[in-house]
């Protein structure tokens, strides 16, 4: 008997691990049934896509999974050639925003009206790479042979990384190889090969300074004359680069408002 009631005190730290461990589980699956639950709500939002050459908001109201207030975006619309700046402070919902532009938000109600995907690029603060050829790291999403190599090496050194040109046939894993900056400018190499006719930016050249970044946007209007770049931005340098700028102004626990100008 006693031997018996000593494997509790020596399993003790064991035993509180694997009650730890149940616990996040059940919170977790707690988590994804109250999603469930609040997915199967009729009252969401509504997305539609077209070859419209303008993203409309319409009555727009962005809410966390719980049902909390999040964002009163209204309506607005951002044209073919607009460059906008989203502002606001953290937390305020401005990649929330960008989600349900992507269509991967549905928490709340009121309807989108965007691009068709085909025609749109989201670059987030920290791209993707595949671990693959230096070629399939720029042209993703795509295909690796989707784009010639010399547009690619023009790509790589217009964002300055002309020391990679050579390089589309190595192997690498290049989100470790890469720097936090020269990673963000490869990303824009792709929206240059790419050329989307909508192009996201999330933070997208946060780590860049403030040189480079501004030599970036200006590189983005010169090969990308047409398209519609909405940015957020938390730096106010990036705002200037704009011609347009969504304001999102927090309100005491109702969430932030969107103010478009």
């Amino acid at each position: 008997m006693s031997g018996a009631l000593v494997w509790f005190v020596n399993a003790y730290q064991e035993i509180a691990q694997w009650r730890a461990s149940i616990e996040r589980v059940i919170t977790f699956s707690e988590a994804l049934e109250r999603t469930r639950a609040r997915l199967a709500r009729p009252e969401r939002v509504h997305m539609e896509r077209s070859d419209a050459e303008t993203l409309r908001l319409v009555d727009l109201h962005l809410e966390l999974p719980d049902g909390s207030a999040l964002l009163d975006a209204g309506t607005a619309s951002i044209g073919s050639g607009d460059h906008v700046a989203v502002v606001g402070p953290s937390g305020a919902g401005q990649t929330t925003l960008l989600r349900a532009l992507a269509g991967r938000w549905p928490f709340g109600t009121g309807s989108i009206a965007a691009p068709e995907r085909e025609r749109t690029m989201f670059l987030p603060r920290s791209p993707y790479f595949p671990i693959a050829t230096l070629r399939a790291a720029v042209s993703y999403p795509a295909p690796e042979a989707t784009f010639p190599d010399e547009r690619i090496r023009e790509a790589l050194r217009a964002v300055d990384l002309g020391e990679l040109a050579d390089r589309l046939d190595d192997v690498d894993h290049w989100e470790k190889r890469l720097s936090d900056g020269e990673q963000q400018r490869v990303a824009i190499a792709r929206a240059l090969v790419h050329e989307p006719d909508w192009l996201f930016l999330d933070d997208a050249t946060a780590a860049l300074d403030e040189e480079t970044e501004r030599r970036t946007y200006t590189l983005l209007a010169e090969r990308l004359p047409r398209a519609a770049v909405v940015s957020i931005a938390h730096r106010p340098a990036v705002a200037r680069y704009h011609t347009r700028r969504w304001t999102l102004v927090p309100r005491d626990g109702q969430g932030s408002a969107l103010e478009a100008a």
